[in-house]
């Protein structure tokens, strides 16, 4: 089972090219290790285009990316993926 927790501190997700993909609001945890599987983003407007997510009327669209593809956490979440890869993901 896979559980949804958010994130209390929010941080902006940074591709590897240095374009801003969002912010991180949440983290995906399977319930039976206790690891980790994905974080939650919520895109910008910006890039909702760009990656080809599905929009929404209300609110801006999250998408579930991999921990693999996370390179460093700290101020910000910085991907070891560009923009134009990360579209393979989503």
């Amino acid at each position: 089972m896979t559980l949804e927790l958010s994130s209390s501190e929010r941080k902006d997700v940074i591709s590897h090219d240095g374009r801003k993909i969002g912010v991180l609001v949440g983290v995906n945890i399977d319930t039976k290790t206790w690891t980790v599987h994905a974080i939650v983003v919520e895109v910008n407007k910006d890039i909702i285009e760009e990656l080809h997510v599905k929009k929404s009327m209300l609110k801006l669209p999250r998408i579930n990316l991999k921990t693999d593809l996370v390179g460093v956490v700290g101020d910000i979440v910085h991907l070891n993926v560009d923009l134009k890869n990360l579209k393979d993901y989503v």
